[in-house]
């Protein structure tokens, strides 16, 4: 007997092998495949639920029908919720007319008792909740009232569900939005980074993007922004960049709030490449002067002169390094311009035919980022390149190639159109005769950093214009002794972003080292305009005497 149950038992077997071998894909067993199918369908039928805005006249027909007190169907009275907010020329909404809405509310109230208020009939009170078109929807009593509504309503469709659904898992989470604290502690929790993205729930309570709401989260959200330490709103910075990209129609507000709370911090000598570039993006570049007035409808003239020398900081850094044409980087040049960055309202970059037709990956990504503010430089050698730098209403043209001077012109009447996207060297930027100073770099200084030499010359010129060296906070820089020999404090202003070590063995007459504690390209850049250099066996070090 045994025997005959085995052999039964392999037939059996070798049947369902031979079966098996004859389904495509995974097969009979496959109850994954299963599963993953019947997941798809949930999240598609999920998505189904989702219901779309009524039309506007759809629902202006049906609140004109309900106001003539016809007969509505199921459809009507779902346009009659979804239209609360709606008005009409000079007639209010349903919302402002205690009468009417009365109606409506005894409507609601009897579907939440009987239980056979619809999920739609819910969305749409949620479309007329959220669209109501004031400063202060607290102050409307009927307002009050649909909120009552809506939130009891919640609570009868979901206790007729036979399962719990996503939608409804998504609208608890969110519940205080029907409370009289509504939007605070969403506001909170955006900016503890706790929530990011409320798409999900914009699109299941149909939430406009005019809606009182968002003015109310991002009003609790730019008012905390000035209450947060540095280092918290530094880390939050990219999250409430996001925001604003998301909800396009708050971006200016938060954007002048973040570029105001950043000067207000340790950080504003620091360029913040994500806040250059959202405001950039936004106001276009503050450096061109017919786009000045959009910058300073949003932040105030010193928040602005901050961007401002984020701009000229880059301009110059790029152009003494990427721009050297065939001669080493003049770094005494770029030490001594980076002590005005701040001062400069204007700079542009006139690319000569090397650095304009260069196809290294370098420079195409430097012509791609500067588009349109880039010119290119003609009538001259190919590898020369000039910028154009406006302090006060004083251009200093600076040249690439050795050599040559640094001209001064007045900028209301300069030879020149420094916007133009041709400029000719010597037709143009290298006006001798219509030039109001001509200053060479010699004497050169013993070392790039150290204001002596044909620094100190400059020094003096630009005084004569009233021009001097002034920190960020607008007070005057130190003295130049000062300057050239803090080597000290250069170095914790520049490297304050990373961490290292200091390794001093000047007094023994060896060099001054610094061990970088990480690979970071800004502190090597600030470190070799600083005149060290790196060790030959450590990437991370660098020394100079």
């Amino acid at each position: 007997m045994t025997s005959s149950l085995s052999k039964l038992s392999a037939a059996i077997e070798l049947g369902l092998l031979k079966q098996r071998s004859n389904v495509p894909g995974s097969g009979l067993v496959d109850f994954n495949s299963l599963r993953k199918a019947g997941a798809d369908l949930e999240r598609r039928f999920e998505r189904a639920e989702v219901a779309l805005v009524p039309p506007r006249e759809k629902r202006l027909a049906a609140l004109s029908k309900f106001k003539r007190q016809q007969p509505l169907n199921a459809s009507e009275w779902r346009l009659v919720f979804a239209g609360l907010s709606d008005s009409v020329n000079t007639c209010a909404p349903l919302l402002e007319d205690a009468q009417l809405f009365g109606r409506v509310h005894g409507e609601v109230s009897e579907r939440i008792q009987r239980q056979t208020l619809s999920r739609r009939d819910w969305l749409a009170l949620c479309f007329s909740y959220f669209g109501y078109d004031s400063p202060a929807p607290d102050s409307n009593n009927n307002w009050c009232v649909l909120r009552g509504d809506i939130d009891q309503g919640f609570k009868a469709v979901k206790q007729c569900l036979s399962r719990e659904k996503e939608w409804t898992r998504i609208v608890d989470r969110y519940v205080e939005l029907f409370s009289e604290q509504a939007g605070k502690q969403l506001a909170e929790q955006m900016l503890a980074g706790e929530i990011s993205d409320l798409s999900a729930l914009q699109t299941i309570a149909q939430i406009p993007d005019s809606s009182w709401l968002w003015r109310r989260i991002f009003a609790v959200l730019l008012s905390r922004i000035f209450n947060l330490e540095d280092e918290v709103f530094l880390r939050r910075l990219p999250d409430l960049v996001g925001m604003g990209r998301l909800n396009s129609r708050y971006m200016n507000d938060l954007l002048s709030a973040c570029l105001t709370r950043y000067y207000n911090s340790r950080y504003r000598e620091q360029s913040s490449s994500l806040l250059k570039q959202a405001a950039l993006d936004s106001w276009g570049s503050p450096q061109m002067r017919s786009k000045q007035n959009a910058w300073l409808q949003y932040v105030e003239q010193p928040v602005c002169a901050m961007v401002v020398a984020w701009f000229a900081k880059e301009d110059l850094e790029h152009f003494f390094t990427l721009l050297k044409g065939e001669a080493e980087v003049d770094q005494s040049r770029l030490f001594y311009w980076l002590r005005f960055a701040n001062q400069m309202s204007y700079t542009r970059i006139v690319m000569g035919g090397d650095a304009w037709h260069d196809r290294g990956s370098d420079f195409v990504a430097f012509r791609e980022k500067n588009k349109g503010r880039l010119s290119q430089l003609t009538g001259g050698p190919s590898h020369n390149n000039a910028v154009v730098i406006q302090i006060g209403n004083y251009f200093f043209v600076e040249f690439s190639g050795t050599g040559n001077a640094c001209y001064v012109y007045k900028a209301d009447t300069a030879p020149f159109n420094p916007d133009k996207r041709v400029l000719g060297l010597t037709t143009e930027l290298k006006q001798q005769g219509r030039a109001l100073m001509r200053m060479s770099h010699s004497p050169a200084p013993r070392r790039a950093n150290l204001l002596e030499g044909w620094l100190l010359k400059f020094d003096s010129a630009l005084r004569t214009l009233g021009i001097v060296p002034q920190r960020l906070d607008g007070n005057s820089a130190p003295l130049p002794e000062a300057v050239g020999s803090s080597l000290e404090k250069q170095v914790a202003e520049q490297l304050q972003h990373v961490q290292y070590q200091v390794f001093d063995h000047r007094g023994k007459g060896g060099s001054y080292q610094i061990r970088l504690a990480c690979d970071d390209a800004r502190a090597k850049t600030a470190l070799m305009r600083m005149g060290f250099k790196p060790a030959i066996n450590n990437p991370l070090a660098f020394w100079r005497l």
